[in-house]
């Protein structure tokens, strides 16, 4: 009886010790399981977080390759666009004549912007610009022949403008631009002249599709415009430079050298048109005695003040006024017949009767004599033309002074 309960004693605490062995051994298998899990989850991770830094270096990769691809393609259209810049600065900087200038630039834009449906050359005189040069793809009429609201922009801030698209730019409302409502332009590159803070002008180059122009297109318009500025500028001072040496220094008529050139091409012409050429040759009454009397400032005053006379009443239509010498005027008058030699003569000499030179609380009055002729009446050439006005001056003064003496009188 004590054996048998010592045996079952025995195997229920077996059996006990087997439960929990096997329930060890499940613990077990599920611990490693779960590490199992745990280190194949890490070396998932891993190398999940390998594949997409890899995936992105190869979208970047690509996505580098293909801008290369664009860049590729566009280096060819940029080398070309560089190579014609050169060669446009190069003939560029050979120029010195404002117009050619303008055009030759003009001309230059066609060719590099072969998209444009128009191009548009404002120039800057006097703060007020003006249509100077444009170039259109169809017949149209451009109605900003001073420039709008683009020209306004760009003179305030003196930089260049790129419009994708006029429908939606925020920068200005495109129904107040004649471009968008008269010639129905999508968009537009536009670009200030000028060298630093001096304005000589604008540019606009306009398109009837949008996004027509890069931001290339507008460094390169930019580009031109810089370089035609400086060229432009140094041709405006070269024309002073000029102007001023055949100019007379206190009456800024022309000298009597520059007058002897204009005139002879004007000989050339009536010669070839078979018209008339006056001549009149004037001269102050008594100037030694007004700068004896009055001294040299009063003197120079009344050189000045006749030059005015005969500016005012000769007029610029293409005639000629030069200081000759000294108190020697000379006018030559293009096409003009006897009937106006005389009324011209007569002009000068009853205005130069009238005008006055204030002194020191002084009116000082002077007059004038002159000789007049007449091409091919009174000769052939010039010498002789001016020999023979000078006679007929010297005849004036013989005869009294302040009068006029011409041939046939």
């Amino acid at each position: 009886m004590l054996l048998a309960l010592s045996f079952a004693s025995i195997t229920a605490v077996v059996g006990r010790i087997s439960v929990l062995l096997y329930a060890a051994g499940v613990i077990a298998l599920l611990v490693i399981f779960w590490v199992f899990r745990k280190i194949n989850f890490k070396i998932a991770s891993n190398f999940q977080s390998e594949t997409d830094k890899l995936e992105e270096k190869i979208n970047l990769l690509s996505q580098e390759i293909c801008e290369k691809k664009k860049i590729t393609v566009l280096l060819p259209e940029k080398s070309k666009k560089i190579e014609s810049l050169f060669e446009v600065s190069h003939e560029l900087v050979e120029l010195y004549n404002f117009q050619e200038i303008l055009d030759f630039l003009l001309k230059s834009l066609c060719r590099l912007f072969p998209s444009a449906e128009n191009i548009m050359l404002f120039t800057l005189h006097k703060s007020s610009l003006s249509l100077e040069l444009s170039f259109k793809k169809e017949e149209r009429i451009i109605k900003e022949k001073y420039g709008d609201i683009i020209e306004k922009w760009l003179l305030k801030h003196n930089q260049s403008l790129i419009i994708d698209d006029l429908l939606k730019d925020f920068r200005f409302d495109c129904n107040k631009i004649a471009a968008f409502r008269e010639r129905k332009i999508r968009s537009l590159i536009a670009s200030p002249v000028s060298v630093g803070d001096t304005l000589l002008g604008t540019v606009r180059i306009e398109s009837n599709a949008p996004s027509t122009f890069s931001f290339d297109d507008s460094r390169l318009l930019r580009d031109m415009c810089d370089l035609s500025a400086v060229v432009l500028e140094r041709a405006t001072l070269f024309a002073k430079a000029e102007e001023l040496a055949i100019r007379d220094s206190l009456t800024f008529l022309f000298i009597k050298s520059h007058f002897y050139k204009r005139v002879e091409e004007e000989l050339k012409r009536a010669d070839y048109k078979k018209s008339n050429l006056g001549i009149i040759m004037i001269d102050i009454d008594d100037f030694k005695s007004i700068n004896d009397t009055y001294g040299h400032i009063v003197g120079d005053i009344i050189l000045k003040r006749l030059s005015a006379v005969l500016i005012e009443t000769v007029g610029s239509n293409g005639d000629i006024i030069a200081r000759f010498g000294g108190e020697e005027f000379v006018v030559a008058l293009v096409e003009c017949n006897k009937e106006r030699l005389i009324e011209v003569a007569q002009n000068i000499h009853n205005n130069t009767e009238r005008a006055k030179v204030s002194f020191r609380r002084k009116n000082i009055n002077f007059t004038v004599s002159l000789g007049a002729v007449l091409y091919p009446e009174d000769g052939l050439e010039l010498n002789d033309l001016i020999n023979r006005a000078d006679q007929y001056l010297y005849k004036a003064k013989k005869e009294g002074k302040n009068r006029i003496c011409f041939t046939g009188q």
